[in-house]
């Protein structure tokens, strides 16, 4: 579990809601925990909608794990670095784009492979085969798909 998890977590419990709309959450994250400015509790919004953390539905954000089973200790603080982490599928594209493809070519591989498995794979999982068909090693990936599995 990580620390931007163990925010929103956070969150969610001090407002005692199951569902917060960004001003919500947003005021939560400045104002009663003091984490983040206003602008980086925005960005913490979007870090978490983008590593699927967060859902929006009908203007509400709704936390893709279980709120009340993630232990936060007492005395955390998140870091500014959680802004800063990345999805597992963005993780392996930067990976691939070591290799000098571009961004776009490498996206269309991940979809073709996608399709190739009957849409039976996730990107993520897509994104993986074609770096290990790439010869290249996604063992620095292995903790981050190991949590992914857990959580689906």
């Amino acid at each position: 579990m990580n620390d931007l998890e163990k925010t929103i977590a956070q969150a969610f419990r001090l407002r005692g809601k199951s569902r917060l709309n960004r001003t919500e959450f947003t005021l939560v994250l400045a104002y009663e925990l003091k984490w983040f400015t206003p602008d980086e509790s925005k960005d913490v919004i979007e870090a978490a909608l983008k590593q699927g953390m967060l859902k929006e539905e009908g203007g509400k954000l709704i936390p893709a794990f279980n709120v009340k089973s993630t232990e936060v200790p007492r005395d955390f603080k998140p870091g500014k670095d959680i802004l800063k982490e990345k999805s597992l599928l963005e993780a392996t594209i930067e990976l691939l784009e070591t290799t000098g493809l571009d961004r776009a070519t490498i996206l269309k591989m991940i979809e073709e492979k996608e399709k190739r498995y009957g849409d039976l794979v996730t990107p993520e999982t897509a994104a993986l085969v074609v770096a290990k068909e790439k010869k290249l090693s996604v063992e620095i990936l292995i903790d981050d798909t190991y949590c992914q599995l857990l959580e689906h």
